[in-house]
């Protein structure tokens, strides 16, 4: 007996809707905290962008980040423990008063005597009605009817009832999905070379679940950039190479800035590129130097040099463009406009860029909980529409040569006025 009051002490704490608003309110706090600071970040990046003695809107410095584990809000034991205990009130609400509510809403209440009726009419209008006539005007309205000798009983917007309880269902289907993206994804950030090979090593993020592929390589093809008329970016693209070992597995796409590529469960991003140098033939020789980029506010520019016979130097400047490469001589005079694959004679010396060394910036995710939190999503928004059906009774008992009329509605109270009326209206004509 005592279990059986703890229990149901448990149950009526966990159901509760201003439990439920309580633990849904500091959710949303966390949430908001979680956005505003940056997390996961280097303890270098917290101490520049939060210095101590700043005056920033919550005057918060990056050791209360670090102490406080600001930085981890998401992964956090608290974080977590509300998710759970508001996963855990949602069950307990719809098992206890949900479902218990839509069997009630099933059931034939049927009434023998109706006490202070909203519609009474008079008898004259009704000396020989018979009972099909307000059975038909009430499916006519849209009512599921039931009927018992002289009680007439009649509900529509069941589905009102029903929506609630898939609220609470997607609800907690999309914790569900939360957690298991939490702890199954991770994130590999690579800036590979082209014509280079990668795999599945850089791991930026990872949860403690996640099985990170080691039979998964893949190879950067090719690399190009399109550009609008003023010459900024418009738009960068990779062709990749991926294959799973020991299979027959391969795919062969070409990925841009939003537009992924699938495979295996991975989704590979397109995020960023950059010069990593040049290839040259100088006289008869084959050379691969670096190269390095300027802070410029405009567009990306980079820069380097060479030094050939009697430590003479020319410089090479190349910017987002790279079609064209400006030479430049050691006292920054314009020599020449040089185009990749083309030879050129400069001081003497036959000069040829071979070609441009890029990379491309990849992110490679997995997300196991993603396809159950986008179905969540959709049911939310469907369950939600559902929830705002209202659900209207209406009972029609005749006594003593007189036919009442009573009903009630949970919302949509004009509507609900309206089929009155029109009941009515069809047994005053009839």
């Amino acid at each position: 007996m005592r279990h059986r009051t703890i229990r149901w002490k448990f149950i009526k704490i966990f159901s509760n809707l201003s439990f439920s608003i309580m633990l849904l309110l500091t959710i949303c706090f966390m949430s908001v905290l979680g956005t505003i600071i940056e997390q996961n970040k280097t303890i270098d990046y917290y101490q520049l962008k939060y210095p101590m003695h700043n005056s920033n809107l919550l005057s918060i410095d990056w050791k209360i980040i670090t102490n406080y584990k600001l930085d981890e809000v998401y992964t956090s034991w608290i974080f977590l423990s509300l998710l759970f205990f508001f996963g855990l009130s949602l069950i307990t609400c719809t098992f206890s008063t949900q479902l218990p509510s839509l069997k009630n809403a099933r059931r034939w209440k049927m009434k023998q005597h109706i006490k202070n009726p909203d519609i009474v009419h008079d008898q004259s209008n009704y000396n020989n009605i018979t009972q099909s006539l307000p059975l038909y005007a009430l499916n006519k309205a849209g009512y599921y009817t039931f009927y018992q000798q002289f009680s007439i009983y009649g509900y529509k917007g069941l589905s009102g009832r029903v929506g609630p309880i898939f609220v609470h269902m997607s609800i907690i289907l999309l914790l569900i999905g939360s957690l298991a993206s939490l702890f199954g994804s991770f994130y590999i950030q690579e800036m590979v070379p082209v014509g280079e090979d990668f795999s599945m090593h850089n791991i930026t993020n990872a949860g403690i679940f996640s099985k990170i592929p080691n039979n998964i390589t893949g190879q950067v093809q090719n690399f190009k950039i399109d550009y609008y008329d003023n010459q900024s970016i418009k738009q960068f693209y990779s062709s990749l190479y991926l294959k799973k070992q020991n299979t027959d597995k391969i795919i062969t796409q070409t990925i841009e800035v939003n537009k992924p590529l699938h495979f295996e469960g991975l989704t590979i991003y397109q995020t960023d590129w950059k010069i990593n140098g040049l290839r040259l033939k100088i006289s008869d020789n084959s050379i691969q130097i670096p190269i390095q980029e300027l802070n410029t506010n405009s567009t990306k520019t980079w820069f380097t040099s060479v030094v050939y016979s009697n430590d003479q130097r020319i410089s090479l400047l190349i910017s987002s463009n790279n079609d064209n490469i400006n030479c430049y001589n050691e006292k920054g005079i314009l020599l020449q406009s040089l185009q990749i694959g083309k030879e050129y004679t400069i001081n003497h010396i036959p000069i040829e860029i071979v070609s441009v060394l890029t990379s491309t910036g990849l992110q490679i995710k997995a997300d196991p909980g993603i396809n159950i939190i986008y179905g969540s999503f959709g049911a939310l928004m469907l369950s939600t529409l559902t929830s705002y059906i209202s659900f209207s009774q209406i009972w029609i008992v005749k006594h003593n040569r007189y036919l009442y009329m009573q009903g009630k509605t949970n919302r949509a109270q004009i509507n609900f006025e309206k089929d009155i009326s029109r009941i009515r209206q069809y047994l005053i004509e009839s």
